[in-house]
């Protein structure tokens, strides 16, 4: 049956019939006409089709440019995908073919087969429409180039409309050439008639609806109607397609406002469900287990924190993809467990795409499940455009939490961080450069560094900063700078380049060591304090030793002499000059810490009047000494040499508040509880002697008083005190159970108040019955010092005892091996060359484990040379030199009772 509405009918038709009547006239005339119309449609659908494909890349090239993801390469691929894809669609939906490759001829898709593309690529042109025909075929397309990915695109229409060539003419044409002539005219006017009304004027109406973007008007005519169908179809999903392009552009944009990991997680998953419209939606970040440690959804109840799922079945095999999943049917798919949690909507279909890391790792994964219609590959292509910006937008958050966290390291770091320009103008200080400097933050920026000058270095210490900082090296050293209110301080610092954007700054990071320095300085004049003593330490015991010799043989001069004859008193001279010189090693030994405190009764009293002469001769004249002691004061438990040095370090503390003169005054009285001074202190009689030092010096104001007894302490200028002596009068007070209260005010004087308790043992007298010192045996004595071993055998041959002499360790140990039977007892010097004395006990422990040893050394047996250790291992006893006859021999008897 015939269409009346066809163009066969209403054009074709007519042209036929004048074709029958004027033959070849009517052929070549229509030929020419229909040729005319036919190229000028042609070129109008390839000119269309060309700009549809035209727009699909510019669109795609355009969201990444605004979202500034073409430096992406991953997301560049993706797009490149969808882009791809969304060009095979169009093609596939409007009866296109062709093929798309790289400049280098790499082919990327081809819908051709080989044949077809061996015949097409000589004749296809750089860029821009073709026209050829082919085997009575009128072939058309178009090649689109796109710089950018390195792309060439290539689509082919076949024509609709079949021609036909005219290829034979009559020899009787000429004949009828009137005939022709009228025919031709009659037809041109005839065709143009029918083509203008039927053909021409629809296809300028929907050029121009098509022109105007607006819907195509039906023509009357099915075939051109049909076009206009399928031209409103594509203008259909062209709108979808754009509107979904302005919903994925309008998140793109929008995720990059948010820094919160939740907002721009829920801001997703409601513009991505949108555009795909499930029922259910939800967006899920693991961690590096694997775990869920957020979920969002949509349409069903969000878990709590304590309660996420445990990525198992579905969420496992999503997790696990690096693909998208699409399952049309969840109950069928082999990862489904069967059942769904309580409380779970039952998923139909789903839909699911992972989202990366930067590292390309799956951090994520986003969910839709139970769309009505189903999945469809537009839903993928989405998705897959979503994921991708979900992944920058979370890398982006992840990195300004990160700066976040890095900025409250610095603003919290007590070390100043300052940044600078590449010219030393200062362009960021952290708190800690007011807290140090002095100057804020807002006084310091834009001003150069040299705001902290404080002129002690030089030019070339600058010079050398500058040279290695700018060569890209990292500068070590330190500061003296200048803070805001003028105090010099220490830095250590490290300074180094900073590169961004072409630019050079440079970051300095300083630490305060200006109290390390002034601890560095006070440990150098500790250690000097150190090495003196070691040096005092040292001579003290060489001292003992020749004061040894000199006290034994004076004792033994008084005991062969009376008193009245000639050398008496020569011998008690010398005597008491040894006691002397025993008491000064003693004291020597006790400053340089190798002597313990010896506490034995002693009389406060005595004590500073044996310091007078030392006092006045270390008190200048200008000072006047004003002694008031309080009489028959009981007697402390107390160490005479830390008591006398308590004394002298507090009157040379008080001459050093007095330069210009004043009075010192040393006072003693005995006090109770009911003075207050027990502080807390037992005493057996509830008394305690005072010893007050006083002076009419400066004096000390409120913050000096708190700190007075700290060690280090000194008001003194620098190298002119250590700041111990106050510190050691409070350490030996404490030591002997008592405390220290001190009064001063500025420029009215100083007064130390010491209080000591009276203990029950200090009243105890010593019983004055003779000892019987007198003894038998042999004794072995070692001592590589010769005069010691002699006097040694002096003074005890004539006690009763068998003295054996060696002058070594190894002499000592050898002559105790062979005599070892005889041998009773064995002194044995502790420091001696090559062999010392605890090498030597346990050789002879080992050799007769129950010999006596005494040992014996200048030292106390609490000193450094490890003597209280032998003590405790066995040894029979203990004799400090220089030693009396009658101390040695009482040592020597107590040893052998046991």
């Amino acid at each position: 049956m015939i269409d009346r509405y066809s163009i066969r009918f209403k054009v074709i038709t007519p042209i036929l019939i004048f074709l029958t009547v004027i033959m070849l006239s009517l052929l070549i005339v229509g030929y020419q006409v229909s040729k005319n119309v036919f190229w000028e449609y042609h070129t109008f659908i390839i000119s269309r089709h060309s700009s549809e494909v035209q727009k699909i890349v510019n669109t795609a090239i355009d969201e990444l440019t605004t979202s500034q993801l073409l430096g992406k390469e991953m997301v560049v691929d993706a797009k490149k995908k969808a882009v791809i894809d969304e060009i095979k669609s169009y093609w596939s939906s409007n009866n296109l073919t062709g093929f798309i490759k790289t400049t280098d001829g790499k082919m990327v898709y081809s819908s051709l087969d080989s044949t077809s593309m061996k015949s097409l690529q000589p004749q296809l042109p750089e860029e821009g429409d073709f026209h050829f025909s082919k085997a009575l075929a009128h072939i058309g397309g178009s090649v689109i180039n796109i710089p950018l990915w390195n792309y060439k695109v290539v689509f082919i229409e076949k024509p609709v409309i079949p021609f036909i060539y005219l290829l034979s003419r009559d020899t009787i044409t000429a004949l009828i050439a009137p005939l022709i002539a009228i025919s031709c005219i009659l037809i041109v006017v005839v065709t143009f008639l029918v083509m203008r009304k039927n053909l021409q004027k629809p296809i300028k109406a929907i050029i121009s609806n098509i022109q105007a973007c607006q819907e195509v008007n039906r023509t009357g005519i099915t075939e051109l109607d049909t076009i206009g169908s399928a031209i409103n179809d594509a203008f259909e999903r062209l709108n979808k397609k754009t509107a979904q392009c302005q919903m994925l552009h309008n998140i793109a944009v929008s995720i990059h406002e948010y820094f919160s990991i939740d907002e721009i997680l829920n801001l997703i998953i409601d513009r991505a469900n949108q555009l795909i419209n499930a029922e259910l939606a939800g967006i899920a970040l693991y961690d590096d287990k694997g775990k869920f440690k957020r979920l969002i959804t949509r349409g069903t109840t969000t878990r709590t924190g304590d309660a996420l799922p445990e990525g198992k079945g579905l969420l496992a095999f999503m997790r696990l993809s690096i693909t998208p999943v699409r399952i049309d049917n969840v109950s069928e798919h082999p990862a489904f467990s069967g059942s769904f949690p309580e409380g779970h909507p039952v998923i139909r279909n789903l839909l699911a795409y992972p989202i990366f890391s930067g590292e390309g790792r799956p951090v994520g994964t986003l969910y839709f499940g139970n769309k009505p219609e189903g999945f469809t590959d537009d839903d993928e292509s989405i998705l897959k455009t979503i994921s991708a910006d979900t992944a920058i937008a979370l890398n982006k958050a992840e990195s300004l939490m990160q700066l976040q966290r890095f900025q409250q390291v610095i603003d919290s770091a007590f070390d100043v961080i300052v940044v600078t320009d590449a010219d030393g103008y200062i362009t960021y200080v952290n708190p800690a450069f007011e807290t140090v400097t002095g100057y804020s933050g807002e006084e310091a920026i834009g001003k150069k560094t040299n705001i902290l000058k404080s002129g002690c270095h030089d030019e070339d210490f600058y010079k050398n900063l500058w040279n290695t900082i700018k060569a890209g090296d990292v500068w070590k050293g330190e500061f003296i700078n200048r803070k805001k209110n003028g105090e010099i301080y220490y830095t250590s610092s490290v300074i180094f380049p900073i590169y961004a954007e072409g630019d050079v700054h440079y970051a300095s990071i300083q630490r305060d060591v200006t109290q390390e320095k002034k601890l560095y300085e006070q440990l150098l004049r500790a250690q000097k304090m150190e090495a003196i003593g070691t040096l005092a330490g040292g001579i003290a015991h060489d001292f003992n030793n020749l004061l040894t010799a000199i006290l034994g043989y004076s004792e033994i001069m008084l005991g062969m002499t009376k008193e009245g004859e000639p050398f008496h008193r020569p011998a008690t001279i010398i005597n008491n000059a040894a006691q002397k010189g025993a008491d000064l090693a003693k004291k020597i030994l006790m400053v340089t810490r190798k002597e313990k405190m010896e506490a034995k009764p002693v009389n406060i009293n005595e004590i500073i009047h044996n310091s007078m002469e030392l006092l006045q001769r270390s008190i200048p004249k200008n000072i006047e000494i004003v002694v008031n002691l309080k009489k028959d004061v009981p007697k402390i438990m107390a160490d005479p040499s830390q008591m006398q040095q308590v004394i002298m370090n507090l009157a040379l503390n008080a001459r050093d508040a007095m330069q210009d003169g004043g009075r010192l005054i040393i006072e003693t009285d005995v006090v109770g509880t009911e003075n207050g001074a027990a502080n807390g202190i037992p005493s057996d009689k509830g008394e305690f002697i005072k010893l007050s030092v006083s002076d009419t010096g400066t004096g000390m104001d409120a913050e000096t008083q708190r700190k007075i007894f700290d060690p280090f302490f000194t008001t003194k200028e620098t190298g002119k005190g250590t700041g111990l002596g106050l510190y050691i009068v409070h350490s030996i007070v404490s030591n002997h159970g008592g405390y220290v209260n001190l009064y001063s005010e500025p420029f009215k004087g100083t007064r130390f108040n010491i209080y000591l308790p009276i203990t029950k043992t200090a009243d105890m007298e010593e019983s004055g019955e003779a000892e019987d010192i007198m003894g038998s045996g042999t004794i072995l004595v070692i001592d590589d010092e010769a005069d010691v071993r002699e006097l040694c055998k002096d003074m005890l041959e004539p006690l009763g005892y068998a003295v054996l002499l060696a002058e070594s360790g190894s002499d000592g140990i050898n002559l105790f091996r062979t005599m070892k039977d005889r041998i009773s007892l064995v002194i044995v010097d502790m420091i001696m060359p090559k062999m010392g004395g605890s090498e030597v006990f346990q050789a002879l422990k080992t050799i007769k484990p129950d010999i006596k040893i005494i040992l014996c050394s200048g030292y106390s047996h609490e000193g450094f040379a490890g003597i209280d250790k032998l003590l405790k291992s066995g040894a029979a006893g203990f004799v400090q030199k220089p030693f009396t006859r009658h101390s040695i021999a009482q040592t020597i008897k107590k040893a052998l009772s046991e």
